[in-house]
């Protein structure tokens, strides 16, 4: 069994995605085109009813949004990642998955700290 690897997501594009979240990570995926991505659970979940959702958000995508960084391993915090929900159930029984099974909801950055995220500390 894996340890569990946990971040903390915040923004500073984001009123949204402002508040802390700690993110676990569940599972490495990869785009069509070899991009690494992750889905994660976030805690607490994104309110569903802002995306025409029934239920709140509990799990999403993140991906890196600038070339050359990478999420497996992060090297440098912040990490800035793109925040997508997924639009098909199923995503942590595949490896592979495309832009069309996503939605983007948002961007923020992975801080290795609660208080790193609460301060959006760069470093």
């Amino acid at each position: 069994m894996r340890p569990e690897v946990r971040y903390f997501l915040s923004s500073l594009d984001s009123s949204r995605f402002e508040p802390v979240r700690e993110c676990e990570l569940l599972k490495q995926l990869w785009f069509d085109t070899g991009k690494k991505c992750a889905l994660v659970k976030l805690n607490p979940p994104v309110i569903g009813q802002d995306f025409n959702v029934g239920a709140d958000i509990e799990s999403v995508v993140l991906a890196n949004r600038h070339e050359g960084a990478t999420l497996f391993p992060i090297d440098e915090f912040p990490c800035f990642v793109v925040i997508a929900r997924p639009l098909k159930p199923g995503l942590e029984d595949r490896d592979t998955i495309t832009m069309d099974d996503l939605q983007i909801i948002g961007s923020g950055e992975l801080y290795r700290s609660r208080g790193d995220a609460e301060n959006h500390s760069f470093g």
